[in-house]
């Protein structure tokens, strides 16, 4: 795969808590020199970012509820709505964890269908953090979302725990005859992690040292 290629794939994040102005022009800059996918920011810097970046082909993803995915659906809905409104072209929503694990199917179908419904001409993702999830949780999580028709399931936020290549593989085969696609992020730190996760099914990769991952791509 061409550096190119990969390029396009990913979504150049600064999301980390305490997040500044600085970090913020720094991903934009490096987003539009690498022409990644997207710049994935908190929602207070969306105005901010879209005049770093007009003029380029790079989005926004706003990230939604995160890290913890503890809001009701209605809350995210708000949240999602007013970043669009502000600019984004993706929103990566994290779901209800505590709901999944409970077996309340019909909380996470509910706000997977309202963001798809808010979303409708937006770029959705929800994000299912597979460290806190069993095998039989991710697959439930995969087939909700699928059913939803959402663009991406997300493996992780990054905050409780890495994305395993088996997780990847796993969500994959869930998705492959969806038309939702599987978005890999959560400890993405070279050249080599990401042909990995590209080669388990990853068709977006989410990580803070996309720069780095390009520059030591070797085609």
């Amino acid at each position: 795969m061409k550096k190119e290629e990969v390029s396009s794939m990913i979504d150049h994040t600064c999301l980390k808590i305490g997040a500044t102005y600085d970090c913020i022009k720094g991903v934009c800059y490096e987003a539009m020199k690498y022409n990644f996918a997207t710049v994935a920011i908190h929602p207070a810097y969306i105005t901010y970012a879209k005049k770093l970046l007009k003029g380029s082909s790079v989005g926004i993803t706003s990230a939604i509820a995160f890290p913890f995915g503890g809001w009701d659906a209605e809350m995210k809905v708000f949240e999602a709505q007013d970043a669009i409104n502000k600019g984004a072209t993706d929103c990566d929503f994290v779901i209800n964890t505590g709901a999944l694990k409970g077996r309340k199917y019909d909380v996470i179908k509910r706000e997977m269908e309202l963001l798809r419904k808010t979303c409708k001409n937006t770029i959705v993702k929800s994000i299912i953090e597979v460290a806190l999830l069993n095998e039989d949780e991710i697959v439930k999580a995969c087939e909700l979302g699928a059913a939803a028709g959402l663009d991406f399931i997300k493996t992780s936020t990054g905050f409780f725990g890495k994305t395993t290549p088996e997780n990847a593989r796993l969500m994959f085969n869930v998705l492959k005859n969806t038309s939702t696609k599987l978005k890999v992020s959560g400890g993405m730190r070279t050249a080599e992690h990401a042909k990995v996760m590209i080669e388990a099914g990853a068709q977006r990769l989410g990580t803070s040292l996309g720069a780095n991952i390009i520059d030591e791509w070797k085609e």
